[in-house]
């Protein structure tokens, strides 16, 4: 009996420990094989604190990063490990405070920043990772306070 639990033991730490993802050279892989499927990384509490999709070693999909508290603090998506898409910011408290538009990891589109109570702060505009078009500032009560025109710089 006592043989039986000493194997059922080792067989089950050999599972855990062939389940280790690692991140070498900028790839994830899994047993020295590329590694497609989710990776969940943890606060010391035990809490959440990102969920990665991994498609062929790299990232590639959703990526969702978590306060400790387990509110969302960032959503967005890459694809070939580099950002695209829009990417969301939370508060700790779960309003979103900035959306960001990103084409092959570089700024590419409107950016918006909000304070907490979703009031427009910023608003911004990139093509290809380079300033472009007005910039516009508000102030707390919704006024304009600052243009910048990139386009005749």
């Amino acid at each position: 009996m006592k043989n039986l639990i000493l194997l059922v033991c080792l067989f089950l730490g050999n599972i855990a420990f062939s389940q280790d993802i690692s991140f070498d050279n900028g790839s994830y892989t899994q047993n020295q094989k590329a590694y497609t499927g989710k990776q969940t990384l943890y606060y010391a509490s035990g809490a959440v604190k990102e969920v990665l999709t991994i498609k062929d070693g790299k990232l590639d999909g959703e990526t969702v990063k978590y306060f400790e508290n387990g509110q969302k603090m960032e959503v967005g998506q890459y694809e070939n490990n580099l950002k695209f898409g829009l990417w969301t910011r939370f508060n700790v408290n779960g309003a979103a405070i900035a959306e960001a538009r990103y084409k092959n990891d570089k700024k590419d589109g409107t950016w918006m920043v909000y304070d907490d109570k979703g009031n427009k702060l910023f608003q911004m505009e990139y093509k290809d990772g380079e300033k472009v078009g007005t910039w516009t500032q508000w102030d707390d009560a919704g006024t304009v306070v600052k243009t910048t025109d990139y386009a005749s710089m």
